[in-house]
Protein backbone atom coordinates (compact mmCIF):
# COMPACT_ATOMS: atom_id res chain seq x y z
CA UNK A 1 0.00 0.00 0.00
CA UNK A 2 2.52 2.15 1.22
CA UNK A 3 4.95 1.29 -2.22
CA UNK A 4 1.71 2.29 -4.04
CA UNK A 5 1.08 5.67 -2.64
CA UNK A 6 4.88 6.44 -3.26
CA UNK A 7 4.22 5.25 -6.74
CA UNK A 8 0.92 7.65 -7.30
CA UNK A 9 2.84 10.58 -5.31
CA UNK A 10 5.77 9.89 -7.67
CA UNK A 11 3.37 10.36 -11.10
CA UNK A 12 1.59 13.51 -9.74
CA UNK A 13 4.48 15.07 -9.05
CA UNK A 14 6.45 14.12 -12.17
CA UNK A 15 2.87 15.39 -14.01
CA UNK A 16 2.89 18.63 -12.01
CA UNK A 17 6.60 19.36 -13.21
CA UNK A 18 5.92 18.78 -16.81
CA UNK A 19 3.23 20.87 -16.47
CA UNK A 20 5.12 23.63 -15.17
CA UNK A 21 8.22 22.96 -17.66
CA UNK A 22 5.42 23.16 -20.43
CA UNK A 23 3.55 26.70 -18.79
CA UNK A 24 7.14 27.95 -18.84
CA UNK A 25 8.13 27.42 -22.21
CA UNK A 26 5.01 28.39 -23.60
CA UNK A 27 5.60 31.83 -21.80
CA UNK A 28 8.95 32.37 -23.08
CA UNK A 29 7.05 31.67 -26.93
CA UNK A 30 4.66 34.03 -25.87
CA UNK A 31 6.91 36.34 -24.68
CA UNK A 32 9.25 36.59 -27.97
CA UNK A 33 5.94 36.64 -30.12
CA UNK A 34 4.82 39.80 -27.82
CA UNK A 35 8.30 41.73 -27.95
CA UNK A 36 8.57 41.16 -31.74
CA UNK A 37 4.73 42.93 -31.81
CA UNK A 38 5.68 45.48 -29.04
CA UNK A 39 8.70 46.52 -30.23
CA UNK A 40 9.02 50.13 -30.76
CA UNK A 41 10.35 50.76 -34.10
CA UNK A 42 14.06 51.89 -34.86
CA UNK A 43 14.04 55.38 -37.31
CA UNK A 44 16.72 57.14 -38.14
CA UNK A 45 16.30 60.80 -39.58
CA UNK A 46 18.14 61.15 -42.69
CA UNK A 47 20.03 64.39 -43.87
CA UNK A 48 17.07 66.74 -45.60
CA UNK A 49 14.40 64.99 -44.38
CA UNK A 50 10.37 65.99 -44.51
CA UNK A 51 8.17 65.51 -41.62
CA UNK A 52 4.79 64.40 -42.61
CA UNK A 53 1.73 65.24 -40.47
CA UNK A 54 -1.66 63.61 -40.83
CA UNK A 55 -3.95 64.69 -37.71
CA UNK A 56 -5.20 61.07 -36.43
CA UNK A 57 -9.13 60.76 -35.78
CA UNK A 58 -8.03 60.43 -31.66
CA UNK A 59 -6.25 63.25 -30.05
CA UNK A 60 -5.94 62.99 -26.53
CA UNK A 61 -4.50 65.32 -24.33
CA UNK A 62 -2.41 62.72 -22.46
CA UNK A 63 -0.50 60.06 -24.57
CA UNK A 64 -2.43 56.84 -24.60
CA UNK A 65 -5.21 58.52 -22.61
CA UNK A 66 -8.03 56.52 -24.34
CA UNK A 67 -10.20 53.56 -24.19
CA UNK A 68 -8.63 50.77 -25.55
CA UNK A 69 -9.71 50.83 -29.13
CA UNK A 70 -9.32 46.88 -29.89
CA UNK A 71 -7.35 43.98 -29.42
CA UNK A 72 -3.79 44.17 -30.42
CA UNK A 73 -0.18 43.49 -28.95
CA UNK A 74 1.39 46.17 -30.58
CA UNK A 75 3.05 49.43 -28.83
CA UNK A 76 0.93 51.74 -30.59
CA UNK A 77 0.80 54.91 -28.89
CA UNK A 78 -1.89 57.52 -29.32
CA UNK A 79 -0.25 60.59 -29.51
CA UNK A 80 -1.77 63.18 -26.81
CA UNK A 81 -1.76 67.05 -28.58
CA UNK A 82 1.14 68.08 -26.32
CA UNK A 83 3.32 65.23 -27.31
CA UNK A 84 2.91 66.11 -31.10
CA UNK A 85 3.47 69.94 -30.12
CA UNK A 86 6.61 69.10 -28.36
CA UNK A 87 7.52 66.94 -31.47
CA UNK A 88 6.89 69.74 -33.78
CA UNK A 89 9.06 71.71 -31.64
CA UNK A 90 11.73 69.88 -31.17
CA UNK A 91 11.86 69.02 -35.47
CA UNK A 92 11.79 73.27 -35.80
CA UNK A 93 15.39 72.65 -34.14
CA UNK A 94 16.34 69.79 -35.93
CA UNK A 95 18.90 70.39 -38.80
CA UNK A 96 18.03 67.12 -40.45
CA UNK A 97 14.15 68.04 -40.65
CA UNK A 98 13.93 70.90 -43.85
CA UNK A 99 9.83 71.14 -43.83
CA UNK A 100 6.55 70.37 -43.05
CA UNK A 101 4.29 68.01 -44.96
CA UNK A 102 0.68 68.46 -44.22
CA UNK A 103 -1.42 65.75 -45.20
CA UNK A 104 -5.00 66.32 -45.58
CA UNK A 105 -7.49 64.29 -43.08
CA UNK A 106 -10.75 64.89 -41.47
CA UNK A 107 -11.07 65.47 -38.10
CA UNK A 108 -13.65 66.58 -35.30
CA UNK A 109 -11.20 67.97 -32.50
CA UNK A 110 -11.68 71.45 -30.55
CA UNK A 111 -10.08 74.42 -31.69
CA UNK A 112 -8.91 74.96 -28.05
CA UNK A 113 -6.63 71.37 -29.05
CA UNK A 114 -5.91 72.62 -32.65
CA UNK A 115 -4.54 75.63 -31.30
CA UNK A 116 -1.83 73.72 -29.79
CA UNK A 117 -0.49 72.08 -32.88
CA UNK A 118 -1.01 75.35 -35.01
CA UNK A 119 0.91 77.73 -32.62
CA UNK A 120 3.62 74.49 -32.93
CA UNK A 121 4.00 74.96 -36.72
CA UNK A 122 3.74 78.22 -36.48
CA UNK A 123 6.93 78.23 -34.02
CA UNK A 124 8.16 75.82 -37.19
CA UNK A 125 7.79 78.04 -39.51
CA UNK A 126 9.56 81.21 -37.86
CA UNK A 127 12.69 78.99 -37.77
CA UNK A 128 13.03 79.57 -41.42
CA UNK A 129 11.82 76.55 -42.39
CA UNK A 130 8.54 75.56 -45.19
CA UNK A 131 5.43 74.06 -44.61
CA UNK A 132 3.18 72.61 -47.55
CA UNK A 133 -0.62 71.60 -47.21
CA UNK A 134 -2.26 69.61 -49.84
CA UNK A 135 -5.82 68.08 -48.94
CA UNK A 136 -8.57 67.12 -51.49
CA UNK A 137 -11.15 68.31 -48.86
CA UNK A 138 -10.76 71.92 -46.66
CA UNK A 139 -13.21 72.51 -44.25
CA UNK A 140 -13.06 74.96 -40.88
CA UNK A 141 -11.02 72.32 -38.68
CA UNK A 142 -8.36 71.13 -41.05
CA UNK A 143 -8.13 75.02 -42.61
CA UNK A 144 -7.24 76.39 -39.16
CA UNK A 145 -3.72 73.74 -39.64
CA UNK A 146 -3.64 74.52 -43.48
CA UNK A 147 -3.51 78.07 -42.93
CA UNK A 148 -0.18 78.02 -41.30
CA UNK A 149 1.33 76.71 -44.63
CA UNK A 150 3.62 78.45 -46.95
CA UNK A 151 1.63 77.00 -49.60
CA UNK A 152 -2.12 75.44 -49.37
CA UNK A 153 -3.26 73.73 -52.69
CA UNK A 154 -6.02 71.49 -53.10
CA UNK A 155 -6.81 68.66 -55.52
CA UNK A 156 -8.58 70.09 -58.97
CA UNK A 157 -12.01 68.40 -57.80
CA UNK A 158 -12.18 69.00 -53.95
CA UNK A 159 -14.61 70.36 -52.39
CA UNK A 160 -14.23 73.51 -50.03
CA UNK A 161 -16.66 73.90 -46.92
CA UNK A 162 -15.89 77.70 -45.08
CA UNK A 163 -19.16 78.46 -44.87
CA UNK A 164 -19.16 79.79 -40.88
CA UNK A 165 -19.63 78.31 -37.90
CA UNK A 166 -23.36 76.66 -36.59
CA UNK A 167 -24.24 73.72 -33.83
CA UNK A 168 -26.75 70.86 -34.88
CA UNK A 169 -28.52 69.99 -31.41
CA UNK A 170 -30.83 66.86 -31.23
CA UNK A 171 -34.48 66.71 -29.48
CA UNK A 172 -35.67 63.62 -28.30
CA UNK A 173 -38.71 64.22 -27.30
CA UNK A 174 -40.67 62.78 -29.96
CA UNK A 175 -38.89 60.12 -30.27
CA UNK A 176 -39.56 59.41 -26.35
CA UNK A 177 -42.94 60.20 -27.46
CA UNK A 178 -42.74 57.22 -29.42
CA UNK A 179 -40.93 54.65 -27.32
CA UNK A 180 -43.54 55.53 -24.09
CA UNK A 181 -40.17 56.56 -21.99
CA UNK A 182 -40.53 59.64 -20.07
CA UNK A 183 -38.26 61.41 -17.78
CA UNK A 184 -38.83 63.43 -14.31
CA UNK A 185 -36.15 66.92 -14.86
CA UNK A 186 -35.07 68.97 -12.23
CA UNK A 187 -32.66 71.60 -13.13
CA UNK A 188 -30.89 75.04 -11.94
CA UNK A 189 -30.05 77.89 -14.13
CA UNK A 190 -32.18 79.02 -16.69
CA UNK A 191 -29.34 78.83 -19.56
CA UNK A 192 -28.68 75.20 -18.11
CA UNK A 193 -30.03 73.43 -21.53
CA UNK A 194 -28.75 69.64 -20.82
CA UNK A 195 -32.08 68.47 -20.71
CA UNK A 196 -34.01 70.70 -22.95
CA UNK A 197 -33.17 67.79 -25.75
CA UNK A 198 -35.40 65.69 -23.40
CA UNK A 199 -38.70 68.39 -22.25
CA UNK A 200 -38.86 69.78 -25.64
CA UNK A 201 -38.80 69.88 -29.54
CA UNK A 202 -36.01 73.28 -30.59
CA UNK A 203 -33.80 75.45 -28.59
CA UNK A 204 -35.08 77.57 -26.02
CA UNK A 205 -34.98 81.59 -26.46
CA UNK A 206 -31.87 81.51 -23.55
CA UNK A 207 -30.16 78.35 -24.72
CA UNK A 208 -30.38 80.08 -28.70
CA UNK A 209 -28.85 83.89 -27.14
CA UNK A 210 -26.03 82.17 -25.51
CA UNK A 211 -24.99 79.48 -28.67
CA UNK A 212 -25.30 82.30 -30.87
CA UNK A 213 -22.99 84.50 -28.55
CA UNK A 214 -20.70 81.51 -28.24
CA UNK A 215 -20.07 81.18 -31.86
CA UNK A 216 -19.71 84.43 -32.83
CA UNK A 217 -17.55 84.92 -30.79
CA UNK A 218 -15.74 81.84 -31.50
CA UNK A 219 -15.75 83.04 -35.32
CA UNK A 220 -14.37 86.35 -34.60
CA UNK A 221 -11.33 84.20 -32.82
CA UNK A 222 -10.85 82.20 -35.73
CA UNK A 223 -11.08 84.69 -38.68
CA UNK A 224 -8.85 87.19 -36.42
CA UNK A 225 -5.88 84.39 -36.33
CA UNK A 226 -6.63 82.71 -39.82
CA UNK A 227 -6.24 86.49 -41.26
CA UNK A 228 -3.09 87.23 -39.81
CA UNK A 229 -1.40 84.11 -41.53
CA UNK A 230 -3.34 84.68 -44.68
CA UNK A 231 -1.91 88.31 -44.75
CA UNK A 232 -6.01 89.06 -45.22
CA UNK A 233 -8.39 91.39 -43.79
CA UNK A 234 -10.34 90.30 -40.86
CA UNK A 235 -13.57 91.78 -42.94
CA UNK A 236 -13.20 89.95 -46.22
CA UNK A 237 -11.79 86.84 -44.51
CA UNK A 238 -15.16 87.33 -42.85
CA UNK A 239 -17.47 87.91 -45.37
CA UNK A 240 -15.60 84.96 -47.51
CA UNK A 241 -17.28 82.86 -45.05
CA UNK A 242 -20.45 84.60 -44.14
CA UNK A 243 -21.70 84.48 -48.17
CA UNK A 244 -19.78 81.25 -48.87
CA UNK A 245 -17.92 82.71 -51.90
CA UNK A 246 -14.56 79.85 -51.86
CA UNK A 247 -16.83 77.04 -52.90
CA UNK A 248 -14.47 75.72 -55.53
CA UNK A 249 -10.98 75.48 -55.74
CA UNK A 250 -10.63 78.18 -58.14
CA UNK A 251 -12.58 80.54 -56.53
CA UNK A 252 -10.69 79.83 -52.97
CA UNK A 253 -7.44 80.86 -54.87
CA UNK A 254 -9.22 83.47 -56.59
CA UNK A 255 -10.19 84.91 -53.39
CA UNK A 256 -6.79 84.19 -51.77
CA UNK A 257 -8.09 81.44 -49.46
CA UNK A 258 -5.61 78.34 -50.92
CA UNK A 259 -3.09 79.42 -52.99
CA UNK A 260 -3.35 76.57 -55.51
CA UNK A 261 -4.85 73.79 -57.46
CA UNK A 262 -2.45 70.85 -57.90
CA UNK A 263 -2.59 67.21 -58.19
CA UNK A 264 -0.75 66.16 -55.09
CA UNK A 265 2.33 64.72 -57.52
CA UNK A 266 2.79 68.13 -58.42
CA UNK A 267 2.76 69.74 -54.89
CA UNK A 268 5.56 66.84 -54.38
CA UNK A 269 7.26 68.04 -56.99
CA UNK A 270 7.65 71.62 -56.01
CA UNK A 271 8.98 69.96 -52.65
CA UNK A 272 11.96 68.17 -54.11
CA UNK A 273 12.93 71.67 -56.05
CA UNK A 274 12.97 73.22 -52.46
CA UNK A 275 14.67 70.02 -50.99
CA UNK A 276 17.14 70.55 -54.48
CA UNK A 277 16.64 67.19 -54.80
CA UNK A 278 16.14 65.09 -58.49
CA UNK A 279 12.66 64.97 -59.83
CA UNK A 280 13.23 61.09 -59.96
CA UNK A 281 14.58 60.77 -56.42
CA UNK A 282 12.69 60.15 -53.17
CA UNK A 283 11.46 62.58 -50.36
CA UNK A 284 13.00 61.52 -47.24
CA UNK A 285 9.99 61.67 -45.68
CA UNK A 286 9.52 60.82 -41.54
CA UNK A 287 5.98 60.38 -40.00
CA UNK A 288 5.06 62.45 -36.81
CA UNK A 289 4.35 59.16 -35.37
CA UNK A 290 7.76 58.08 -36.24
CA UNK A 291 10.00 60.98 -35.51
CA UNK A 292 7.88 61.05 -31.96
CA UNK A 293 8.92 57.79 -30.98
CA UNK A 294 12.25 58.10 -31.88
CA UNK A 295 13.21 61.38 -30.77
CA UNK A 296 11.44 60.09 -27.28
CA UNK A 297 10.88 62.86 -24.46
CA UNK A 298 13.38 65.22 -23.24
CA UNK A 299 12.83 64.91 -19.57
CA UNK A 300 15.98 66.26 -17.26
CA UNK A 301 16.09 63.71 -14.57
CA UNK A 302 18.45 65.51 -12.99
CA UNK A 303 16.00 68.03 -11.82
CA UNK A 304 14.79 66.69 -8.07
CA UNK A 305 11.73 69.01 -8.14
CA UNK A 306 9.01 68.00 -9.29
CA UNK A 307 5.66 69.63 -10.92
CA UNK A 308 2.55 67.29 -11.50
CA UNK A 309 0.49 67.36 -14.53
CA UNK A 310 -3.18 65.95 -13.93
CA UNK A 311 -4.77 65.54 -16.99
CA UNK A 312 -8.71 65.84 -15.88
CA UNK A 313 -10.06 64.69 -19.42
CA UNK A 314 -13.77 63.64 -20.26
CA UNK A 315 -16.54 63.32 -18.37
CA UNK A 316 -16.51 62.85 -14.21
CA UNK A 317 -18.23 59.72 -13.37
CA UNK A 318 -19.01 58.25 -9.72
CA UNK A 319 -17.65 55.09 -10.55
CA UNK A 320 -13.52 54.39 -10.84
CA UNK A 321 -13.48 55.70 -14.55
CA UNK A 322 -11.73 54.10 -17.43
CA UNK A 323 -8.76 56.42 -19.46
CA UNK A 324 -10.18 59.26 -20.75
CA UNK A 325 -12.80 59.28 -17.90
CA UNK A 326 -12.32 61.07 -14.20
CA UNK A 327 -13.26 58.25 -11.28
CA UNK A 328 -12.75 57.57 -8.01
CA UNK A 329 -9.12 56.76 -9.59
CA UNK A 330 -8.29 60.29 -9.01
CA UNK A 331 -8.98 61.01 -5.86
CA UNK A 332 -6.05 58.46 -4.69
CA UNK A 333 -3.63 59.79 -7.28
CA UNK A 334 -4.41 63.20 -5.57
CA UNK A 335 -3.45 62.14 -2.05
CA UNK A 336 -0.44 60.61 -3.75
CA UNK A 337 0.86 63.52 -5.22
CA UNK A 338 -0.18 65.27 -2.01
CA UNK A 339 1.94 62.53 0.39
CA UNK A 340 5.13 63.45 -2.19
CA UNK A 341 7.90 65.60 -0.78
CA UNK A 342 9.71 65.64 -4.22
CA UNK A 343 6.39 66.82 -5.99
CA UNK A 344 6.06 71.07 -5.07
CA UNK A 345 2.95 72.03 -7.41
CA UNK A 346 0.74 70.55 -9.49
CA UNK A 347 -1.12 71.59 -12.77
CA UNK A 348 -4.53 70.50 -13.26
CA UNK A 349 -5.04 70.37 -17.07
CA UNK A 350 -9.18 70.46 -17.50
CA UNK A 351 -10.80 68.88 -20.80
CA UNK A 352 -14.17 67.87 -19.71
CA UNK A 353 -17.40 68.86 -20.07
CA UNK A 354 -18.23 67.79 -16.78
CA UNK A 355 -20.90 65.25 -14.89
CA UNK A 356 -21.28 63.86 -11.24
CA UNK A 357 -21.64 66.74 -8.81
CA UNK A 358 -20.84 64.75 -6.14
CA UNK A 359 -17.85 63.09 -7.88
CA UNK A 360 -16.81 67.12 -8.73
CA UNK A 361 -17.05 68.19 -5.17
CA UNK A 362 -14.95 65.17 -3.74
CA UNK A 363 -12.16 66.00 -6.62
CA UNK A 364 -12.42 69.45 -5.39
CA UNK A 365 -11.71 68.68 -2.09
CA UNK A 366 -8.76 66.75 -2.40
CA UNK A 367 -7.04 70.08 -4.45
CA UNK A 368 -8.37 72.18 -1.39
CA UNK A 369 -6.55 70.02 0.92
CA UNK A 370 -3.31 69.97 -1.45
CA UNK A 371 -3.05 73.29 -1.08
CA UNK A 372 -3.65 73.40 2.28
CA UNK A 373 -0.34 71.37 2.58
CA UNK A 374 1.47 74.28 0.55
CA UNK A 375 1.40 73.15 -2.64
CA UNK A 376 -0.11 75.32 -5.18
CA UNK A 377 -2.64 74.10 -7.91
CA UNK A 378 -2.70 75.80 -11.05
CA UNK A 379 -5.41 75.29 -13.52
CA UNK A 380 -5.13 75.26 -17.59
CA UNK A 381 -8.14 74.74 -19.70
CA UNK A 382 -8.99 72.70 -22.88
CA UNK A 383 -11.46 72.58 -25.27
CA UNK A 384 -14.29 72.59 -21.79
CA UNK A 385 -14.19 73.29 -18.46
CA UNK A 386 -17.70 73.31 -18.10
CA UNK A 387 -20.48 73.01 -15.55
CA UNK A 388 -18.28 70.04 -13.18
CA UNK A 389 -14.93 70.78 -15.54
CA UNK A 390 -15.41 74.24 -13.88
CA UNK A 391 -16.42 73.40 -10.59
CA UNK A 392 -13.16 71.37 -9.83
CA UNK A 393 -10.92 74.10 -10.87
CA UNK A 394 -12.36 76.97 -9.40
CA UNK A 395 -10.18 77.03 -6.10
CA UNK A 396 -6.80 77.01 -7.94
CA UNK A 397 -4.31 79.63 -7.22
CA UNK A 398 -4.50 80.36 -10.79
CA UNK A 399 -6.85 79.60 -13.91
CA UNK A 400 -5.66 79.71 -17.68
CA UNK A 401 -7.92 79.19 -20.43
CA UNK A 402 -7.22 79.06 -24.20
CA UNK A 403 -9.18 82.01 -26.51
CA UNK A 404 -11.72 78.68 -27.67
CA UNK A 405 -12.16 77.13 -24.47
CA UNK A 406 -16.47 76.67 -23.56
CA UNK A 407 -16.04 77.44 -19.54
CA UNK A 408 -18.93 78.07 -17.08
CA UNK A 409 -22.13 76.06 -17.30
CA UNK A 410 -22.27 76.97 -13.83
CA UNK A 411 -25.67 74.97 -12.97
CA UNK A 412 -26.72 71.33 -11.64
CA UNK A 413 -30.00 69.20 -13.43
CA UNK A 414 -30.98 65.56 -12.70
CA UNK A 415 -33.17 63.06 -15.35
CA UNK A 416 -34.47 60.46 -13.63
CA UNK A 417 -36.40 58.25 -16.09
CA UNK A 418 -40.41 57.17 -15.70
CA UNK A 419 -41.00 53.75 -17.69
CA UNK A 420 -44.73 53.51 -16.36
CA UNK A 421 -45.69 54.58 -20.20
CA UNK A 422 -43.46 51.96 -21.50
CA UNK A 423 -44.26 49.17 -19.34
CA UNK A 424 -47.64 49.08 -19.39
CA UNK A 425 -48.70 50.54 -22.99
CA UNK A 426 -45.93 49.50 -25.26
CA UNK A 427 -44.65 46.25 -23.26
CA UNK A 428 -47.69 44.88 -21.17
CA UNK A 429 -45.88 44.72 -17.57
CA UNK A 430 -48.00 46.09 -14.78
CA UNK A 431 -46.67 47.03 -11.44
CA UNK A 432 -48.38 46.29 -8.31
CA UNK A 433 -46.90 48.09 -5.00
CA UNK A 434 -46.91 47.55 -1.30
CA UNK A 435 -45.02 49.17 1.52
CA UNK A 436 -44.73 50.39 5.29
CA UNK A 437 -45.76 53.79 4.64
CA UNK A 438 -46.82 56.55 2.48
CA UNK A 439 -43.37 57.45 1.36
CA UNK A 440 -41.99 54.17 0.65
CA UNK A 441 -42.92 53.28 -2.87
CA UNK A 442 -41.99 57.25 -3.62
CA UNK A 443 -39.55 57.79 -6.44
CA UNK A 444 -40.02 54.86 -8.15
CA UNK A 445 -38.72 54.33 -11.46
CA UNK A 446 -42.10 52.72 -12.83
CA UNK A 447 -44.68 55.09 -11.26
CA UNK A 448 -45.84 58.78 -12.57
CA UNK A 449 -44.11 60.81 -9.84
CA UNK A 450 -46.51 63.63 -7.85
CA UNK A 451 -45.45 66.85 -5.71
CA UNK A 452 -44.19 64.84 -3.18
CA UNK A 453 -41.31 63.57 -5.46
CA UNK A 454 -41.05 66.74 -7.13
CA UNK A 455 -40.84 68.74 -4.16
CA UNK A 456 -38.03 66.97 -2.71
CA UNK A 457 -36.37 66.40 -5.70
CA UNK A 458 -36.30 70.59 -6.84
CA UNK A 459 -34.88 71.50 -3.48
CA UNK A 460 -31.51 68.05 -3.79
CA UNK A 461 -30.95 70.49 -7.11
CA UNK A 462 -31.20 73.85 -5.69
CA UNK A 463 -29.24 72.83 -2.62
CA UNK A 464 -26.21 71.68 -5.16
CA UNK A 465 -26.96 74.78 -7.15
CA UNK A 466 -26.18 76.73 -3.82
CA UNK A 467 -23.18 75.17 -3.05
CA UNK A 468 -21.91 75.68 -6.34
CA UNK A 469 -22.54 79.38 -6.52
CA UNK A 470 -20.74 79.23 -2.76
CA UNK A 471 -17.85 77.51 -3.87
CA UNK A 472 -16.89 79.39 -7.10
CA UNK A 473 -17.69 82.94 -5.15
CA UNK A 474 -15.16 81.13 -2.66
CA UNK A 475 -12.81 80.19 -5.39
CA UNK A 476 -12.70 83.44 -7.35
CA UNK A 477 -13.56 86.08 -4.79
CA UNK A 478 -16.73 87.02 -5.90
CA UNK A 479 -19.84 88.29 -4.26
CA UNK A 480 -22.72 85.75 -4.15
CA UNK A 481 -24.88 88.25 -5.93
CA UNK A 482 -22.26 88.53 -8.80
CA UNK A 483 -21.75 84.77 -8.59
CA UNK A 484 -25.32 84.31 -9.59
CA UNK A 485 -25.64 86.75 -12.15
CA UNK A 486 -22.70 84.99 -13.76
CA UNK A 487 -24.08 81.73 -13.10
CA UNK A 488 -27.36 80.49 -14.60
CA UNK A 489 -26.19 77.64 -16.48
CA UNK A 490 -24.67 79.87 -19.16
CA UNK A 491 -21.30 78.86 -21.04
CA UNK A 492 -18.78 81.82 -21.72
CA UNK A 493 -15.26 81.84 -24.14
CA UNK A 494 -11.92 81.89 -22.30
CA UNK A 495 -11.40 85.41 -22.94
CA UNK A 496 -15.26 86.51 -21.82
CA UNK A 497 -14.45 84.35 -18.57
CA UNK A 498 -11.40 86.53 -18.32
CA UNK A 499 -13.66 89.70 -18.56
CA UNK A 500 -16.18 88.38 -16.08
CA UNK A 501 -13.70 86.85 -13.10
CA UNK A 502 -14.11 83.01 -14.05
CA UNK A 503 -10.54 82.74 -15.42
CA UNK A 504 -7.58 84.58 -14.68
CA UNK A 505 -5.57 84.75 -17.96
CA UNK A 506 -5.66 83.66 -21.74
CA UNK A 507 -2.56 80.90 -22.05
CA UNK A 508 -1.90 77.66 -22.50
CA UNK A 509 -0.24 74.69 -20.55
CA UNK A 510 3.29 75.69 -20.81
CA UNK A 511 2.05 78.87 -19.43
CA UNK A 512 0.26 77.18 -16.43
CA UNK A 513 3.19 75.32 -15.79
CA UNK A 514 5.49 78.52 -15.16
CA UNK A 515 2.95 79.92 -13.09
CA UNK A 516 3.01 76.84 -10.69
CA UNK A 517 6.81 77.02 -10.96
CA UNK A 518 7.02 80.54 -9.70
CA UNK A 519 4.26 80.03 -7.37
CA UNK A 520 6.46 77.34 -5.88
CA UNK A 521 9.30 79.29 -6.16
CA UNK A 522 10.94 76.93 -8.27
CA UNK A 523 14.00 77.07 -10.75
CA UNK A 524 14.96 73.67 -11.60
CA UNK A 525 12.25 71.28 -12.05
CA UNK A 526 11.00 68.56 -14.38
CA UNK A 527 7.38 67.83 -15.09
CA UNK A 528 5.99 64.48 -14.23
CA UNK A 529 2.41 63.18 -16.15
CA UNK A 530 -0.67 61.34 -14.18
CA UNK A 531 -2.34 59.13 -14.98
CA UNK A 532 0.26 56.92 -15.59
CA UNK A 533 0.06 55.57 -19.12
CA UNK A 534 -0.30 52.06 -20.14
CA UNK A 535 0.30 50.92 -23.84
CA UNK A 536 -2.00 49.04 -25.56
CA UNK A 537 -1.08 45.52 -24.47
CA UNK A 538 -1.01 46.61 -20.74
CA UNK A 539 -4.72 47.55 -21.43
CA UNK A 540 -5.54 44.77 -22.88
CA UNK A 541 -4.00 42.97 -19.93
CA UNK A 542 -6.02 44.41 -17.19
CA UNK A 543 -9.64 44.29 -19.18
CA UNK A 544 -8.79 40.23 -19.52
CA UNK A 545 -7.93 40.61 -15.61
CA UNK A 546 -11.50 42.49 -15.09
CA UNK A 547 -14.65 41.93 -15.81
CA UNK A 548 -15.85 39.69 -18.92
CA UNK A 549 -18.75 42.19 -19.86
CA UNK A 550 -16.23 45.10 -19.50
CA UNK A 551 -13.87 43.97 -22.44
CA UNK A 552 -17.36 42.87 -24.16
CA UNK A 553 -18.33 46.21 -24.10
CA UNK A 554 -15.55 47.99 -25.08
CA UNK A 555 -15.41 45.67 -28.59
CA UNK A 556 -19.17 46.16 -29.23
CA UNK A 557 -18.56 50.41 -28.65
CA UNK A 558 -15.60 49.81 -30.95
CA UNK A 559 -18.10 48.04 -33.74
CA UNK A 560 -21.07 50.81 -33.22
CA UNK A 561 -18.09 53.77 -33.39
CA UNK A 562 -16.95 52.47 -37.10
CA UNK A 563 -20.84 51.62 -38.21
CA UNK A 564 -22.30 54.99 -37.23
CA UNK A 565 -18.97 57.31 -37.92
CA UNK A 566 -20.19 61.04 -38.01
CA UNK A 567 -23.60 60.03 -35.87
CA UNK A 568 -21.90 57.99 -33.86
CA UNK A 569 -20.99 61.31 -31.19
CA UNK A 570 -24.96 61.78 -30.77
CA UNK A 571 -25.06 58.17 -30.12
CA UNK A 572 -22.79 58.21 -27.38
CA UNK A 573 -24.69 61.23 -25.93
CA UNK A 574 -27.58 59.38 -25.61
CA UNK A 575 -26.34 56.53 -24.49
CA UNK A 576 -24.69 58.79 -21.23
CA UNK A 577 -27.49 61.00 -20.49
CA UNK A 578 -29.70 58.12 -20.35
CA UNK A 579 -27.61 56.48 -17.93
CA UNK A 580 -26.81 59.58 -15.66
CA UNK A 581 -27.36 58.49 -11.76
CA UNK A 582 -27.49 61.54 -9.30
CA UNK A 583 -27.31 65.19 -9.73
CA UNK A 584 -25.23 66.35 -12.98
CA UNK A 585 -22.80 69.29 -13.11
CA UNK A 586 -22.37 69.03 -17.38
CA UNK A 587 -22.48 70.56 -20.00
CA UNK A 588 -25.18 70.61 -22.53
CA UNK A 589 -24.92 68.52 -25.58
CA UNK A 590 -22.17 68.74 -27.52
CA UNK A 591 -21.33 71.30 -29.79
CA UNK A 592 -20.33 70.15 -32.81
CA UNK A 593 -19.28 73.24 -35.37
Amino acid sequence: MIQFLKFILASCLGTALALILLFLILIGIGTSKIAEQTSSPTVTIKENSILSIKIPDLLPEQTNNVQIQGITFKDEKILGVHDIASSIDQAADDPQIKGIYLIGSMYDHGYSTLKIIRDALLNFKSKGKFIYSHSNYYNHKNYFLASTANQISIHPLGFIELNGFGAAIPFYKELMEKIGLEFNIYYAGEFKSATEPFRLSKMSDQNRLQLREYLESQMNEYVHQIAATRNLSNEELRSDFDLFKSYTPQKAVENKVIDRVAHEESVLAEIKSKLNIQSDADINFVSLYNYCISKGNRTDYSAKNKIAIIYAEGNITDAKGEEAEIGRRYLKMIRDIRNNEKIKAVVLRVNSPGGSALMSDEFLYELDLTREAGKPVVVSMGDYAASGGYYISCHADSIFASPHTLTGSIGVFALIPNFKVMADQKIGVDFDTIGTGPMANKFNLTSTWGIEESTRMQENINNTYDRFIKVVSEGRKLTIENTKEIAKGRIWTGKKAVEIGLVNRIGELKDAISSAAKLASLDHFRTVEYPTRDDAFQKLIKKFQGKEDELSSTIQSSIIKSELGEFYPYYKEWKELKELKGIQARLPIKIIY
